[in-house]
């Protein structure tokens, strides 16, 4: 008896002493992921509420400087009363915002509102999308730490096409998730299940028609099916996308014959998007594109989104070679951890790849900007803290689970910093706009711009046609058709060589002031890279062509004013040729004069638009300017000024006198 007894201690004793030893890692993943299923609902009602909070907090009633979310407006405002396709950018999102503008006119904060309430329903659909086969300790923080990121929720209240992306995005990962995700064993039959694929097709083509880098789908989608040797759902997916995208083209062509689209794959290949006869990229170019990008993207943008680094303005990204080396390695070490253990984490992360990819090498490096990777963010998120959950999961690493929550404390307590100094800069502003000071926020230079186009609207002709630098701002102001100057109309080098044989003697003069005027005044050359003129270097210079009459007293004149100048044509075209051409233009002051007159241009908006938005330093955006200067440097009086707003950062109206 006492030795049962004493048996039945022992045992106790034994079961006390492994209460209080410290359990194994994975018991705290355990423990911690369960928390996480019980309150799942609950996570995701706070991730909502606390979007919808940033959506307010982070709220602009005020366009965006760029113009774009502009352009969505007015095209959304021309395929309702017009029926005309919206070629120019994504054409989905204007058709979408269509009805809201027909029925209730340019209201800027309904067209606002909605681009939040996308946001917050692609986080649903995400939520609705890997429930169940994404850990819960992985899916609902990942909600949670984009619901607190202000470079999102930025984009909330402004009409670009990104929250529409993100949508579109989110019902193909809905879609994706609950046929080929959660069914991963189930072997569909094209008898049967072909309407899966079409719609697999169809929302495909929604991204692609939302965003051009959407039509990327498919190669991740193709990516996916090859890894996991699903070669029937790989064939049936490209023949149906093929098949859509045909059929769409058709329908576009018979119902919108004159349509067009802004993307033009060329100028994605060019060296320079906006110029692409200046030659195509080249192999060491993209791979160029592809480093510097990822640095821009990763090692800034994305850093700054997860809270890793200090918020700084979208054109001075702060890269870093070693922090994009760190993300690499975190991807495809991520890859190799999910490939065998979670099917949807391996999508995901095969989908990210395969869209950053695409950017990083079509995009040219100029449009560096946080929303080319915002998009992304959440299923970013989700894929790299899915990762480092399986890596602390393996065995050798359990006992260091502990790091996983602290980085979730980490990237939270950045996320946090950043959006409260954003929250902080907004609410002053949105307290002033809402009580009426609408353009209150704005820098004085955009302020006297809009302000003159307002005016420029309401006092001048009905039927005047006047030139903006950003026509769909002044039209979103202003409620009057702008129209726009092409960003550059010059002639090739060549041109010069027909001078050859005009029968006159020909002037090329370094212009410090005006020379001549008239006809005698041909063409004006521009170079960033100076030019050697009768021996001076010179940055322009006019090219006049005198009568062999007036030779000797032009030759005077110019002497007695001082002005550098040389009768060798030969010599001058041959000295451009050996600039870089991408510095060099030749302008022809006759071609812009006869384009204003052709197109019945009556007044143009002279407005000084910082160069740089954080500051007065005197440079301003000054192509309209340039445009007046070379046409008024062979026509005097060509140009009157009519009104003018602001003084240190003026925007003049001007009448062109045809």
């Amino acid at each position: 008896m006492n030795r049962t007894k004493s048996l039945k201690q022992t045992k106790a004793h034994q079961y006390r002493d492994k209460a209080h030893e410290p359990r194994p890692a994975q018991g705290a993943y355990t423990r911690i992921n369960r928390f996480f299923e019980r309150h799942e609902r609950i996570f995701f009602i706070i991730s909502m509420i606390l979007g919808a909070l940033m959506s307010i907090l982070l709220f602009d009633i005020k366009v965006s400087l760029s113009g774009d979310d502009c352009d969505y407006i007015i095209n959304a405002q021309n395929f309702w009363r017009d029926f005309r396709f919206p070629g120019f950018r994504g054409p989905l999102y204007p058709i979408v915002l269509a009805p809201f503008v027909g029925v209730f006119g340019i209201k800027l904060i309904l067209l606002k509102s909605l681009s939040a309430v996308f946001i917050l329903l692609s986080l649903w659909l995400t939520y609705k999308s890997f429930r169940g086969i994404v850990p819960a300790l992985v899916l609902m923080p990942a909600l949670l730490l984009t619901s607190l990121c202000s470079f999102v929720f930025f984009y909330a209240s402004h009409t670009y096409s990104e929250p529409m992306f993100m949508l579109t995005q989110a019902l193909f990962l809905y879609f994706f998730s609950n046929y080929f995700l959660r069914n991963g064993n189930v072997s569909y039959t094209l008898k049967t299940d072909w309407k899966k694929y079409l719609i697999l097709g169809m929302l495909a083509l929604c991204m692609g028609l939302t965003r051009s880098i959407g039509y990327a789908v498919i190669g991740a989608v193709a990516l996916f099916f090859m890894v996991k040797l699903r070669w029937k759902d790989l064939l049936y997916t490209v023949v149906a996308a093929v098949l859509v995208f045909a059929a769409f083209q058709l329908f576009k062509t018979v119902v919108w014959p004159e349509a067009g689209s802004a993307y033009d794959i060329r100028n994605y290949l060019a060296k320079d998007y906006y110029a692409p006869n200046q030659g195509m990229e080249d192999l060491a170019g993209f791979m160029n594109r592809f480093l510097i990008n990822s640095q821009i993207y990763l090692s800034a943008f994305l850093c700054q989104m997860m809270g890793v680094i200090p918020e700084t303005p979208s054109n001075l990204p702060q890269i870093d070679v070693w922090r994009t080396v760190i993300i690499y390695l975190l991807y495809f070490s991520g890859l190799a951890i999910v490939f065998r253990r979670n099917m949807a984490l391996l999508f995901v992360g095969i989908y990210i790849g395969v869209m950053n990819f695409a950017s990083f090498v079509l995009l040219q490096i100029i449009w560096g900007q946080d929303r080319l990777i915002m998009i992304y963010y959440p299923l970013i998120l989700l894929f790299l803290l899915g990762g480092l959950c399986y890596l602390f999961q393996s065995k050798p690493l359990r006992k260091f689970f502990f790091i996983y929550p602290m980085l979730l404390f980490v990237v939270c307590g950045g996320t946090l910093i950043i959006s409260k100094n954003r929250v902080a800069r907004n609410i002053p502003v949105l307290q002033q706009n809402m009580l009426g000071e609408t353009l209150y926020g704005l820098t004085p230079d955009w302020q006297n711009f809009i302000k003159a186009s307002q005016w420029a609207a309401h006092n001048l002709e009905k039927d005047a046609v006047i030139v903006s630098r950003k026509a769909s701002i002044s039209k979103i102001y202003a409620d009057r058709d702008f129209t726009g100057l092409p960003a550059t109309l010059t002639v090739p080098i060549d041109t010069l060589e027909y001078l050859k044989n005009s029968g006159k003697t020909p002037f090329i003069v370094a212009i410090d002031k005006r020379a001549l005027y008239g006809e005698q005044l041909q063409y004006i050359m521009t170079s960033m890279t100076p030019v050697n003129i009768g021996g001076r270097e010179a940055n322009q210079a006019g090219v006049y062509m005198v009568a062999d009459s007036l030779k000797d007293h032009t030759a005077e004149m110019l002497n007695n004013a001082g002005l550098v100048h040389t009768n060798d044509l030969e010599d001058f075209i041959r000295k451009c040729r050996e600039v870089d051409p991408a510095t060099l233009r030749i302008y022809d002051p006759d071609m812009m004069n006869r384009y204003l007159v052709e197109r019945g241009i009556d007044y143009l908006l002279l407005p000084r638009l910082r160069q740089d938005p954080t500051q007065n330093n005197g440079i301003y955006i000054n192509s309209i300017h340039r445009y007046v200067w070379f046409i008024s440097h062979k026509y005097e009086g060509r140009f009157q000024i009519v009104k003018t707003f602001g003084t240190s950062e003026p925007c003049e109206i001007v009448k062109f006198i045809h």
